[in-house]
């Protein structure tokens, strides 16, 4: 069967950068749904802030022709002396078929059966689009759509243009009232008409020539490229953002880097608030020289034909205007301490049935302080800085650059001649503030981080707002990552129980405080921990730990969480090891005769039997050192060393009848091994381990 390349192209009016990137995924495996059964190559995707388009290289002409049989009566029941029988008729007829239709095939005992052929299949690729095209783009997946014009249609933005072509022809179809067509329409500058397309080379070359570069990962590179180069005529070094850079890339059809520069008297303002204002307020780069922001900043514009100069001072305008309202801001905040600017938090309300913006940060300052000795702080700084945690967001500053919260808490209680340590951990407790962001580093900033995020979680938890399946408006999830990776910074090993149990004291200590929860304390506590753990376990899985290494250590207990990572990673080395089924086994049939005897004690001395006498001596012998292992926090020696016990508990099951006639006997043979699994399910249940 013949193949060729399908294009289809989506050109419209700008779409945020965000919309981008989930509605190119959605038109991609939408196509390839409608596609199903179709032989196909390599799956192309391009993108423009206005265009989203999916080449499907090597495409058969059509959807192969599949036959489907529905078995019917043996044949020598169908036919008599070569006539059709009534078993046979009332079978076609069952099935829409007429009779003379049916055919003789091979049952599936070995026999001769009648049955009903159904072909499926055999629609041509052009049909299949041309069936399923606007359903296909209209229901691409946006957070937020709208409606124009005089049509019912809805969509992330307003579209202009659908391109559809196979083979070099275009599919005749509509999308929204709109016919498709075979020619590419470039920039909004451009004055090049329409050029016809046939695939995907023609395709990019008639974007570029039309000056468009529809290949994402060309034009990304084009700006980094094109900005490193203008940097180096000015002297400086490109202080690069990853994020912005992708940004950038979705925000410009033809990339054209340029310079510009700022008052040299505006650099005394804080550096971050310069490079946060440089991304957030113009998707402009900072630059560096020995290490140093300078005046001189980089900017994407979207014009092939305008005026580089004319463009540079246009976002220097626009910048410096920023710049010099952040340096009144900043002069007229540091009028005020700190401490007055967080009193207006009392007008602030936090979440409702939570009080405001300044019970949290009162309770905040408390647990940080009970936290402090956890996780090595000093409980004053801790206190302090955890007092002070939401004070600037009242400030000017954080009014108009929210993004700086925490940083300008920093600026103003160092300004305010308060300890350093207290200011870091100010800024600090905001961290990890995303997936690839760093924890704190300091001490007190990791007990006000544990705090802050400890305290949203008890609170919210104990008015019953629990995250329901993507759902989570208060952000619960995020804080049980950040309380995670808080603690694996700080490499203390603390129980969650003892966090959530302090975090709770908090909301309970505040005689008269109309902030209580009314939930009862222990389920609370448990299903906070609970969550957290769940937590625990989906990043375990997302680093590559199998899932059933993860399960069978969390099930065996614990909520300390760096010993649990600790086990499950112990575990997966000992996986990949020779004997690993072997041992599964040995200690799955220990835990599973064991289950139900409820106590770990045996009398050594009364084991009659040589082989659980060496048992109860080896089993004697190996606590104290898994015992010792453990408190070093070396799982790896301590389930070493619980391997050696495997000898003896294979020679225990070859030599020793553990369900005894004697009830005494077989109670102290039970509890010898339980305790011997009690001591392998300090790593992990066995059970729940395959052997495979």
């Amino acid at each position: 069967m013949s193949s060729a390349d399908l294009l289809i192209e989506v050109r419209c009016e700008e779409l945020p950068v965000s919309m981008i990137g989930p509605a190119l995924e959605g038109l991609e495996s939408g196509l390839v749904a409608l596609l199903k059964g179709v032989a196909h190559g390599a799956v192309r995707r391009f993108s423009t802030p206005r265009r989203l388009c999916v080449v499907v290289e090597g495409l058969a002409g059509a959807r192969p022709v599949e036959d489907r049989y529905v078995h019917g009566p043996n044949l020598a029941v169908a036919k008599k002396d070569g006539a059709w029988t009534g078993a046979a008729m009332g079978f076609a007829k069952k099935n829409g078929v007429a009779v003379e239709d049916l055919v003789e095939i091979d049952g599936p005992k070995g026999d001769r059966v009648v049955a009903a052929r159904f072909s499926a299949g055999g629609e041509t690729t052009p049909a299949l689009v041309a069936a399923g095209l606007e359903a296909l783009i209209l229901g691409l997946p946006f957070k937020k759509s709208m409606r124009w014009g005089s049509g019912a249609a809805r969509w992330g933005r307003p579209f202009h243009q659908v391109i559809a072509v196979y083979g070099g022809a275009r599919i005749d179809t509509t999308v929204a009232g709109i016919t498709t067509t075979d020619a590419v329409i470039g920039h909004r500058l451009s004055t090049l008409a329409p050029g016809p397309v046939t695939g995907a080379v023609d395709y990019l070359a008639a974007l570029r020539d039309r000056h468009v570069l529809a290949d994402r990962d060309e034009r990304r590179d084009v700006i980094r490229a094109g900005l490193a180069a203008v940097a180096a005529e000015r002297g400086v070094e490109v202080a690069w953002n990853e994020a912005l850079v992708e940004e950038v890339t979705d925000l410009v059809e033809w990339p054209v880097p340029l310079a510009a520069t700022f008052a040299e008297e505006l650099l005394h303002l804080p550096p971050r608030l310069l490079v946060e204002s440089m991304r957030v307020n113009q998707r402009v780069f900072p630059t560096l020289r020995d290490g140093q922001l300078t005046n001189v900043i980089l900017t994407v514009s979207n014009n092939p034909f305008g005026d580089p100069a004319l463009i540079a001072e246009g976002n220097k305008r626009v910048l410096a205007a920023r710049f010099f309202d952040a340096q009144f801001f900043y002069a007229e905040d540091r009028k005020t301490p700190l401490a007055r600017h967080g009193e207006g938090l009392v007008k602030m309300r936090w979440v409702k049935g939570l009080g405001t913006m300044a019970d949290k940060q009162e309770r905040i300052g408390t647990l940080a302080q009970s936290l402090a000795s956890l996780v090595g702080a000093d409980p004053l700084v801790a206190f302090q800085a955890g007092s002070l945690a939401k004070a600037d967001l009242l400030t000017l500053m954080v009014g108009e650059f929210p993004e700086l919260q925490g940083h300008m808490g920093r600026l103003y209680a160092q300004n305010d001649g308060l300890d350093a340590k207290v200011a870091t951990a100010i800024e600090e407790h905001y961290l990890p503030r995303f997936a690839a962001d760093g924890p704190p580093t300091s001490a007190a900033g990791q007990a006000v981080g544990l705090a802050d995020r400890l305290d949203t979680l008890v609170g919210c938890f104990g008015i019953g707002l629990v995250p329901k399946g993507s759902a989570d408006p208060q952000g619960l999830r995020r804080a049980a990552n950040g309380v995670l990776a808080i603690l694996f910074a700080s490499g203390r090993p603390v129980p969650l129980s003892a966090l959530v149990g302090a975090a709770l004291d908090g909301y309970e200590a505040r005689e008269g405080s109309a902030v209580v929860i009314r939930r009862d304390r222990d389920e609370v506590g448990a299903q906070v921990t609970q969550f957290i753990l769940e937590r625990l376990r989906a990043q375990l899985k997302d680093e590559g730990f199998a899932t059933e290494l993860v399960d069978a250590v969390l099930s065996a207990g614990g909520d300390e969480v760096l010993g649990l990572r600790a086990r499950v990673d112990a575990l997966a080395t000992l996986a990949k090891s020779g004997g690993f089924g072997e041992l599964v086994q040995l200690v799955k049939r220990v835990q599973n005769i064991s289950k139900d005897h409820d106590s770990a004690a045996f009398d050594a001395e009364a084991l009659p039997e040589p082989a659980e006498r060496a048992l109860a001596e080896a089993l004697g012998s190996a606590q104290g050192e898994v015992g010792a292992a453990f408190a070093r926090f070396d799982v790896g020696a301590a389930l070493a060393r619980m391997i050696q016990l495997r000898p003896a508990v294979a020679r225990f099951f070859d030599e020793v009848l553990v369900m005894a006639e004697d009830e005494a006997l077989r109670r102290n043979r039970l509890g010898l091994l339980r305790a011997v699994a009690e001591l392998f399910r300090s790593v992990a249940d066995f059970r729940n381990l395959s052997a495979e």
